[in-house]
C-alpha cells in the first residue's frame, strides 16, 4: 500500500511493506524510514503526537516535551501507557532535565491520555466498499471541484488535486 499524503498523523497507518508518499515533495518513506523522518515508529505516532502536541489539530501536548524528548521516550517505551507505568525509571535514560520531564508528565497525565485518544486514527470502522473500488486511479477533477464548491474548500486543495493528476499522468 502507498499512503499518499503530507499529513504526518497518517504515518501511523504505515506497516511493513507500505510506503508513505509526501506527494508535494515527491519523497517516499518505507516503513523503516518513518522513524528517521518523524522521530518514532509508525505504531507510536499517536503517542508521540500526544506528548509533543499538534498545533494544526489544536492538541496542546505536554508542556516542555519537545520532539527530541518525545522521540527518546518512545524509543524506550512502546506506548504512553507503558511510559506512564515506568515514570520512576526515566532517570536512567540519558534525558536532559529528567526531573522536570517526569514532573510535567505527572502533571499532564490526564491531558496526555486525552490527546492520545484524539491523535489515534480509528481503524475499526466498518466500510461498505470493496477493496477493488479503492484502487488507485486518476482524480476526477470535475467531481472533486464540485465537492470542493459544495463544502467551501479553497484553491489549495484544487491545486493539490491538479498536481496529483499531473504526477499520475507522468
Amino acid at each position: 500500500m502507498v499512503l499518499v499524503t503530507r499529513d504526518k498523523d497518517l504515518a501511523q497507518l504505515v506497516r511493513p511493506g507500505d510506503e508513505y508518499w509526501n506527494y508535494i515533495d515527491d519523497k517516499r518513506y518505507a516503513y523503516g524510514a518513518i522513524a528517521d523522518r518523524f522521530g518514532v515508529l509508525p505504531e507510536r505516532m499517536a503517542c508521540f503526537l500526544a506528548l509533543l502536541g499538534d498545533p494544526v489539530d489544536n492538541i496542546p501536548g505536554v508542556p516542555g516535551i519537545g520532539r527530541k524528548t518525545a522521540s527518546l521516550l518512545l524509543r524506550h517505551h512502546e506506548s504512553l501507557l507503558h511510559l506512564y507505568g515506568s515514570l520512576d525509571s526515566l532517570g536512567r535514560l540519558r534525558l536532559r532535565n529528567a526531573g522536570f520531564v517526569v514532573d510535567q508528565l505527572r502533571s499532564y497525565r490526564e491531558a496526555a491520555f486525552l490527546a492520545r485518544q484524539l491523535t489515534q486514527i480509528a481503524c475499526d470502522m466498518p466500510l461498505s466498499i470493496e477493496l477493488p473500488e479503492l484502487r488507485r486511479r486518476r482524480p476526477d477533477l470535475a467531481q472533486l471541484n464540485g465537492f470542493y464548491d459544495e463544502v467551501g474548500f479553497g484553491r489549495l486543495l484544487r491545486q493539490q488535486a491538479e498536481r496529483i493528476l499531473a504526477l499520475h499522468a507522468a
